[in-house]
């Protein structure tokens, strides 16, 4: 009879999908997503974790060379203060010998002009 195909028919499709009509399924159903979305974010917390270990070691090198860094530019710095006083003292002397040469002749001549008016 067609009357009783149609109350199968019913019957068939709401039971096909047992989640709907079972509330163990659709808890189950819960569960695994939850599951799922907890699997999921258990993996991105290590991700998450190895990034941040990463990122602590690359400090930690930066860290590093910026202490050399640092050390090697204040022994530059040293080094080129001598070398400046160096070449301040050298200049002053190559100076004070120009002088000399050029003050000494004169000296000498006014005391031979002052020695002659006399």
């Amino acid at each position: 009879s067609k009357k009783a195909k149609t109350v199968l028919t019913d019957c068939c499709k709401k039971y096909e999908d047992p989640t709907k009509v079972d509330k163990t399924a659709q808890v189950l159903g819960a569960v695994d997503a939850v599951k799922g979305q907890m699997q999921s974010n258990i993996a991105n917390m290590l991700k998450n974790t190895e990034k941040a270990e990463s990122l602590a070691e690359k400090s930690d090198q930066l860290n590093e060379q910026a202490s050399v860094f640092k050390k090697r530019s204040t022994d530059l710095k040293k080094q080129m203060q001598w070398k400046n006083l160096k070449m301040t003292l050298l200049l002053g002397g190559v100076v004070a010998v120009i002088l000399i040469c050029i003050l000494v002749p004169v000296i000498k001549n006014a005391k031979a002009i002052a020695g002659k008016v006399r």
